[in-house]
């Protein structure tokens, strides 16, 4: 008998149809899983070493343009802003971001200043996404007359949409570029006459510290010790807290954009007498404020905060203190860091923050 051969049936358009169907839904199973293995891996190192974390806050009172002391021309910085999604992006950038300080920072650092006569502090903050970085201790020092520009910030907010008037416009030149204490203290009294009073005038500059991110700092309203002259001078503010300030005012965070340009034009033209530390660096634009006075147990506190690159995304916030034995050699001890930090200090561009704090 003859054996019978199998019959072979070709598969149908719809057979093949479901092999292909289940042949792609293999392949799609597997990318899936490892895209699953890859995504569980290590963090970053400099993520995992990132050790500030921002958080979005609207600043109380956005003021509109000043009417009297507004400097035309002049670049306005530019303040992000948006959905809760778009400040989220904006914090994960800034954990990503380079840092603003070369790799071999803190070790430099650490040699220069065991080359100096006193202790030194510095806190550099950059305009754009990144961490804030502090070398040296982030002690509470007075802030002497760096605290003149939250003085003059006060009361631009408290003049609203008025601006200052002609006279106080000649004390706030006097006052920011020759560091004159009759003329702050002039400004200081009118801001007293329109907030009650000392307390107010000083809770006044108290809630701009609080808008920058700052919720340290108390501005100082007892009467000045022998050889001050202001209270709020004697205001305890450590380096690392004043950056904060200075970062929200060259964004635009705490004053309108013609305000924060007139405030930032004056810093930028302080007078060549105390153009030392930032001032003479070499930078290429920098907008600070020097403050300097004898301390209780001895020598003399002289310090600088400001902004370097004051309109660029690249720029930094930066303040430095020294604890010297004498005026002269702490403005050496501020030039000194000053011209380390102009090779050490990373000015490149970033992702804007806009005013989220840390």
């Amino acid at each position: 008998m003859t054996a019978t051969k199998p019959i072979l049936i070709p598969p149908t358009r719809h057979r093949m149809a479901e092999l292909i169907a289940v042949l792609l839904a293999g392949i799609g199973l597997g990318v899936g899983i490892a895209a699953l293995v890859i995504g569980q891996g290590a963090t970053p190192p400099h993520v995992a070493a990132s050790a500030h974390t921002q958080s979005a806050r609207t600043p109380a009172g956005a003021l509109p343009p000043a009417t009297a002391g507004v400097q035309p021309g002049r670049e306005e910085p530019k303040i992000s802003g948006g959905s809760a999604g778009q400040v989220e992006a904006e914090v994960a950038a800034s954990r990503y971001a380079s840092p603003v300080l070369a790799p071999d920072a803190g070790a430099s650092f650490a040699t220069l200043s065991a080359e100096l006569p006193g202790r030194v502090e510095l806190a550099v903050a950059p305009l754009g996404a990144g961490r804030r970085e502090v070398l040296g201790a982030d002690e509470a020092a007075h802030g002497w007359s760096t605290t003149k520009v939250p003085v003059l910030v006060a009361l631009l907010r408290a003049r609203g949409s008025e601006g200052l008037t002609a006279q106080e416009q000649a004390w706030a030149q006097t006052a920011i570029t020759e560091s004159n204490n009759e003329s702050v203290l002039a400004l200081f009294g009118d801001l007293e006459r329109l907030k009650g009073g000392l307390v107010g005038a000083s809770r006044s500059m108290e809630s701009l510290l609080r808008a920058s991110g700052d919720d340290e700092t108390v501005v100082a309203t007892a009467p000045p010790p022998a050889g001050a002259v202001t209270t709020f001078g004697q205001t305890e503010w450590s380096p690392g807290e004043a950056v904060k300030f200075f970062r929200a005012l060259a964004l635009g965070c705490l004053l309108s954009p013609g305000e924060t340009s007139y405030v930032l034009g004056l810093m930028e033209n302080i007078e060549p007498a105390e153009s030392w530390g930032l001032g003479s660096a070499g930078f290429g634009s920098v907008a600070f404020k020097g403050g300097w006075g004898p301390e209780s147990g001895g020598g003399y506190l002289v310090r600088q905060s400001g902004i370097v690159d004051p309109r660029s995304s690249k720029g930094a916030a930066v303040a430095i203190v020294a604890f010297a034995p004498s005026f002269a050699s702490g403005t050496e001890m501020l030039t000194r860091m000053a011209s380390w930090l102009r090779h050490h200090l990373r000015l490149a561009s970033r992702p804007g923050s806009g005013c989220a704090r840390e």
